[in-house]
């Protein structure tokens, strides 16, 4: 994981506003990246962005990058991400898990509760789980947002003959304009 972690922060730095229009299925009309780095302790997020929906809505962006395996379990490291990311901008708040390699993220749900002893969720915590390897390629190419396509490498791809012509195709239809090179 960590030779694709770097280009792939770079990647949706680059272009935050097609990727927070896809992982939050809504029209985005600006985003800005937010400080990374959390208070209460050393912990550093991969990429938190500050969004601003079509409507109006402002929201904080939360994306994380994984691969096959994780030091702490997912979800607890979620929990506390999410915490800290909600307690300092207090804005509505969408965290994503974007796991890369096949297999990555089979057991994680994005849903998880703490129970209380009389049985009742005493605390819980969501966020969205999106595994590329099982992400069908078609969907990310039916978004129409070509920075979206840098990704097909990293999805489910059922005739490849057929689909990376297209992907190619598509990719050099793009305007100078809207390529970064990094």
């Amino acid at each position: 994981m960590a030779d694709l972690d770097s280009p792939l922060k770079q990647l949706v730095s680059a272009f935050i506003t097609d990727f927070a229009t896809w992982l939050l299925h809504a029209d985005v009309r600006e985003a800005h990246p937010l400080n990374v780095e959390l208070p209460g302790g050393m912990l550093t997020a991969d990429q938190v962005f500050h969004v601003t929906l079509a409507d109006g809505r402002a929201l904080v962006l939360h994306i994380e990058f994984q691969g096959r395996s994780s030091h702490q379990p997912m979800e607890w490291r979620m929990l506390e991400y999410m915490v800290r990311l909600g307690y300092t901008h207090r804005l509505a708040l969408w965290s994503v898990v974007l796991y890369v390699g096949h297999g990555a993220g089979s057991g994680d749900t994005g849903q998880y509760q703490l129970m209380g002893p009389d049985g009742t969720a005493t605390l819980s915590w969501r966020y969205q789980v999106v595994r590329l390897w099982e992400t069908p390629a078609e969907d990310l190419l039916a978004m129409g947002r070509p920075a979206l396509f840098a990704l097909v490498g990293q999805t489910h791809i059922e005739t490849p003959d057929a689909l990376l012509p297209e992907v190619i195709a598509r990719m050099h239809s793009v305007p100078d304009g809207e390529v970064v090179d990094y």
